[in-house]
């Protein structure tokens, strides 16, 4: 579970820097962009939810310590 959260977690990273470029580029001009804004913002919200759920249950099936 832990290469998969750490998979998801760079792959997020880079889909949120990458939205940021494209809506730069198309502050600038480049309207032709939108589209792939589009699907790339769905893209990334859609990989970051997952993540924050494997996430959020790899931390709560954590076993708790009895002292």
């Amino acid at each position: 579970m832990k290469p998969l959260l750490i998979i998801l977690g760079t792959l997020s990273a880079f889909l949120i820097v990458l939205q940021v470029v494209l809506g730069l580029w198309i502050r600038s001009g480049q309207a032709s962009l939108a589209k792939s804004h589009f699907h790339l913002g769905t893209t990334m919200a859609v990989v970051t939810l997952v993540y924050i759920a494997l996430s959020l249950t790899a931390i709560l099936s954590k076993p708790r310590r009895v002292s």
